[in-house]
């Protein structure tokens, strides 16, 4: 009975270091979509700042 235990604790080692592994890379791919996300956001905000800096057509006429 030893030995059929001592063989189900590997097993359980390796199926949880595959869980933190793949919570660990869905993490960092949730980071990394955000961060992202944020950059196109403040160029977007960038652009528009220049297009009404830049823009020819004055607002109130």
């Amino acid at each position: 009975m030893c030995i059929v235990g001592r063989q189900k604790v590997p097993y359980v080692k390796e199926r949880r270091g595959s869980a933190v592994k793949k919570l660990l890379l869905v993490a960092l791919a949730a980071i990394g979509g955000l961060l992202v996300y944020r950059q196109i956001q403040a160029d977007r905000a960038e652009q528009d700042l220049w297009t009404e800096a830049t823009d020819s057509v004055p607002t109130g006429s």
